[in-house]
């Protein structure tokens, strides 16, 4: 495969990942969990 390729798949990849984790955390606070509970004490 050419490494090029390979590269913009990873990138894509991790974009997306990124994009779902940031949805995640705005409807986790849309329906009242707190996702800042989770960092325990510091």
């Amino acid at each position: 495969m050419d490494p090029q390729n390979q590269n913009w798949k990873v990138w894509v990849f991790v974009f997306s990942l990124n994009i779902l984790a940031i949805a995640g955390a705005f409807y986790l606070k849309s329906i009242g969990v707190d996702i800042y509970a989770f960092r325990g004490s510091s």
